[in-house]
């Protein structure tokens, strides 16, 4: 059976009907009463009192005159599309007042009255008919008004449309249509701006009827270059602006600004919601409300991120807070003029606490400061925390830049952190098809430079009191971002303390540290406390390679380091100028018996006031500032600059654990504080140093995979195959860098179960062992997190059935690819009567179950009346044609290996009870002898020559007279 169509008039019919019967059972109209009071959301105001506004797709609302209350909406919901009416009309003679969110798919006709106050958003998925066939006016006071498309001021025959953009921002969809109409009916259209923004992507057409009235602080920004066409409706008397006062039309490039002229010798340009910063070279937008860095240009080049399609937030540069109250974007800011000269100027952009409208009960100044010519803005911040101010606990103080990219590569392509960590980065197409991986901050990479590597923020994570510069540079763009530091002062827990800073995408300042168990700090009601964080630069060089721009960016850092603190900030009184500060001078020695050859050269000494939420440990103050320098080879050290006041002075070095520590120093301002000679005697009072494994540096970066396998995420991967379980570990050897992993974490297997991993660290003993007594086990830690340490001497326990070390713990090196985090030192006391003549083995077990359960050791030292024994030949004398001469030896001693060639080779001398004496490197001779000086360094007696080599190793006695 077959069916005929209906003839094309019935079916067109047909079809209207449906459409109608469709459209309007979709949108069903629901008007404004107002009988009960003016809230918006209250459905009893309305026509239809059962109306759902948690779900209102298919509603047209409209507003009318009220009776007697007009609306006030508050509040609203921009993520859910459900809270999003179909449709919002308001008729002649409506008073409409938005304070909140409102996105209408929607409209036919805005009339009447409309207001908008801050923080409003009030944004049409559609185009905007404003004043059609009557009067409408809007009245933006602060808060955002949207087009999707097109923006019509006056629309039909009658339309008489009026805008007053008195502050906030008019986002413009499309075109800009003042006082026109399709159907040629010439409406009347006017907008005023003044003291706001409007914003159009398209252009702006001005009608017979139309005008434009630009005053004070009022601009209009147009995309692509319409200097031509606005010029024209200036001479024509289109756009306008206050009696004596002139119109500046300028195309930066990107955009075309209208606005009153201002200064043109002024390092400033300001409108109604930011500012432009220019110094020549760089233009710096930035918000009012927010301090927010929103383009930073440099000889045209934009070098942050301006948008970002899949995160509306990691753009330009911002600053907040986190803490208990959680995270707190720095918003509400009110800007003012610190200080201007023709050549200088600085910024202020000041958010004041206010409770029930900010998280952080805590003041920010944040401020911007630029030099005439300069391609870098320096900024800085002032932290207040009034009496009056609730508790505040401060987790995280932090600035981030989001690099500039075209949305598949960013502007600068390679990273800059250390000579290690400098390489071609992952470019944003392949971040865009990289894995996920079970730690959020890692992905793995399948595309680009770095394809079938890991990536995260993590990996570059480095001491920053080392770096005095990091950042990004191209070699195809011929241009580098980068921090640049004139000083760490402001940082916390000194220079050990390791956080972000460069990272995909992204230039983290990290001030206060949240990471590798960064306490932060509290501060109560009722105390007054202030900080400046800064001033610190964000630099742009322009050299032509990436190396090149980081060879200039290092350099720029030596000179701020020259000029620090810097003359220009004045009338600042958390910033001290030079004759308001003081130094500390003198020489630092050390004195170990059993280390002769340690010395006071290259050490770290510094000075900071301990606060007591730091529990007498430089790690863990954050509150305060803290001065460090390194001692010069001989010891002597001058620490610069220093605030008046009285401090704590401590100093370590590697080669020893533990730390030297004077307290009640004094610096005054304009004065030199002489410490004179100061000697660090190490104590020894447990007998001799028997053995000890690792270089005492508080990190673990002497073992398998702490050099920088550690850094590139999922390094457990390579445990299986590199390493046995449990760890058999023989003192003598020596080879703690190939046979001991830097972390003791699980054993994870490649069929993804994983074990408890059990380290036997081997020795022997020769001579005699005291009957009572004890010898001790000292263990520095440069990492521990929540992880459970048993200790077995030869099978017998020795630490309680549930110990944790006692050490700062929490330090989740391990999940954030580090070889360290908070240092500390643990002992333990070994019974005499737990060991053996000859062989002896100590167990370490870590039983801890969770991921990031791990203990990373820095050094491991065993102290006794005891003699260890040096380990056996691992290769054959004779096969290797040694030979050892003279014996006796008096002022030199060597060795002549002539069966074998080696790549390296280390000489060690030891005296009879296992104590190094000396320990060379040698140059090899034609011969293939190597040598090792002796003269005046030994007294006569019997002493161990052991040869190491990368093929194993071997020792003999030999006599020295």
């Amino acid at each position: 059976m077959t069916k005929q169509l209906k003839s094309p008039k019935l079916l067109s019919y047909i079809t209207v009907f449906i459409f109608f019967s469709f459209t309007h059972s979709l949108f069903a109209q629901t008007n404004w009463i107002g009988a009960v009071d003016t809230d918006f959301y209250n459905a009893n105001n309305w026509s239809n009192t059962a109306i759902d506004f948690t779900n209102i797709q298919s509603e047209t609302l409209v507003i009318g005159v009220g009776s007697p209350n007009n609306p006030i909406q508050t509040g609203g919901n921009a993520g859910n599309i459900n809270y999003r009416p179909g449709r919002l009309n308001i008729s002649q003679g409506a008073n409409a007042i938005f304070n909140g969110i409102l996105l209408p798919w929607n409209n036919d006709y805005l009339n009447g009255t409309i207001t908008l106050n801050a923080p409003a958003d009030l944004n049409f998925r559609s185009a905007v008919y404003l004043g059609k066939a009557t009067d409408g006016i809007i009245n933006l006071n602060g808060g955002n008004l949207h087009s999707r498309f097109q923006f019509y001021i006056g629309y039909d025959t009658g339309g008489n449309g009026t805008v007053n953009v008195l502050g906030g921002t008019l986002y413009v969809g499309t075109y800009l249509e003042v006082g026109t109409s399709p159907n040629g009916t010439n409406p009347t259209g006017v907008l005023t701006i003044d003291g706001g923004t409007v914003e159009v992507p398209s252009g702006v057409n001005i009608g017979t009827n139309g005008s434009i009235h630009i005053a004070n602080l009022g601009a209009l920004i147009i995309t692509g270059d319409h200097t031509t066409t606005i010029n024209n409706y200036i001479s024509n008397g289109k756009i306008t602006s206050p009696v004596s006062t002139t119109l500046a039309v300028t195309f930066d490039g990107s955009k075309t600004t209208v606005a009153i002229s201002q200064n043109p010798n002024s390092l400033i340009t300001e409108y109604a919601s930011y500012i432009i910063l220019d110094s020549g070279p760089l233009q710096a937008k930035i918000d009012k409300a927010t301090s927010n860095i929103q383009s930073l240009i440099v000889n045209g080049k934009e070098t942050v991120a301006t948008s970002n399609p899949a995160n509306s937030g990691r753009v330009g540069t911002y600053y907040d807070f986190t803490g208990s109250y959680g995270f707190d974007k720095i918003s509400g800011t009110v800007f003012s003029i610190k200080e201007e000269t023709e050549d200088y100027i600085d910024v202020s952009f000041k958010r004041t606490y206010s409770d029930g409208t900010f998280l952080a009960p805590c003041d920010a100044d944040i401020h911007y400061v630029l030099k005439k010519n300069d391609t870098g803005i320096y900024t800085y911040s002032i932290l207040t925390h009034k009496a009056e101010y609730p508790d505040f606990d401060l987790g995280s103080w932090r600035q981030v830049l989001w690099l500039g990219n075209d949305g598949t590569n960013y502007l600068t392509e390679k990273i800059y952190v250390t000579e290690q960590k400098s390489w071609q980065m992952p470019s944003v197409f392949d971040f865009q098809n990289a894995s996920s991986t079970p730690i959020q901050e890692i992905v793995k990479l399948n595309t680009g430079v770095r394809a079938g590597k890991y990536d995260g923020k993590y990996e570059y994570c480095e001491n920053l009191y080392d770096l005095p510069v990091w950042g990004h540079a191209s070699d195809v763009n011929s241009i580098g971002t980068w921090a640049v530091f004139g000083s760490h002062e402001f940082f916390p827990a000194g220079p050990t303390s390791h956080d972000l800073n460069a990272a995909a995408g992204i230039i983290h300042i990290d001030m206060t540290n949240v990471h590798y168990n960064s306490r932060g700090f509290n501060i109560p009601q009722g105390e007054e406390w202030s900080k400046i964080y800064g001033p610190y630069l964000w630099y742009t060089s322009e050299k032509p390679t990436g190396d090149e721009n980081w060879a200039d960016a290092k350099a720029r850092a030596a000179q701020e380091r020259a000029e620090w603190p810097y003359a220009w900030l004045t009338n600042t009184p958390e910033y001290p100028l030079a004759d308001g500060r003081g130094n500390i001078v003198g020489n630092f020695s050390i004195t170990d018996s059993e280390k002769p050859e340690i010395d006071g050269g290259n050490a770290w000494i510094g000075v900071t006031q301990l606060l007591p939420e730091s529990d007498g440990d430089w790690q863990f103050e954050d509150r305060s500032y803290q001065y460090w320098v390194k001692t010069d080879a001989s010891g002597n050290f001058d620490i610069k600059h220093i605030r008046p006041g009285t401090y704590t002075l401590f100093a370590f070095k590697t080669g020893e654990i533990d730390e030297y520590r004077i307290e009640n120093v004094t610096v005054t301002a304009g004065g030199t504080t002489n410490l004179g000679n100061i000697n660090w005697t190490i104590p020894r009072n447990n007998g001799n140093l028997v053995w000890d494994i690792g270089i005492p540096d508080r990190t673990a970066g002497e073992y398998k995979f702490g050099d920088f396998d550690y850094c590139e995420g999922y390094v457990e991967d390579k445990f299986e195959s590199t390493f046995p379980n449990p760890i058999e570990y023989n003192v003598a050897d020596k080879n703690w860098s190939t046979a001991l992993p830097y972390v003791h974490s699980r054993y994870y297997k490649s069929d993804g179960n994983e074990d408890i991993w059990d380290w036997n660290i081997n020795f022997n003993l020769e001579g005699n062992i005291p009957t009572t007594g004890n010898a001790k086990l000292t263990i520095a830690f440069a990492s521990v997190d929540r992880s459970r340490f048993d200790l077995y001497v030869n099978g017998t326990r020795i630490t309680p059935s549930t110990y944790y070390p006692n050490v700062p713990d929490r330090g989740n090196a391990f999940i954030r690819q580090s070889n360290h985090a908070k240092y500390g030192i643990d002992s333990f006391n070994i019974p005499y009567s737990n060991l053996n003549l000859g062989a002896n083995t100590f167990t370490f077990v870590m039983p801890s179950s969770s991921f990031s359960s791990h203990m990373m050791y820095d050094y491991i030292s065993l102290e006794g009346n005891l003699t260890a024994t040096l380990d056996t030949h691992d290769f054959d004398k004779n096969d290797l044609g040694i030979k050892i001469f003279p014996n006796p030896a008096s002022e030199s001693i060597h060795v002549k290996i002539e069966n074998e060639n080696f790549d390296s080779l280390t000489l060690s001398v030891y005296d009879l009870l296992g104590k190094q004496l000396i320990k060379t490197t040698p140059i090899k001779s034609i011969s293939n002898t190597y040598s090792i000086d002796i003269k005046n360094k030994l007294v006569s007696g019997i002493y161990i020559v052991k040869i190491d080599t990368e093929k194993g190793n071997y020792t003999s006695k030999i006599v020295i007279k």
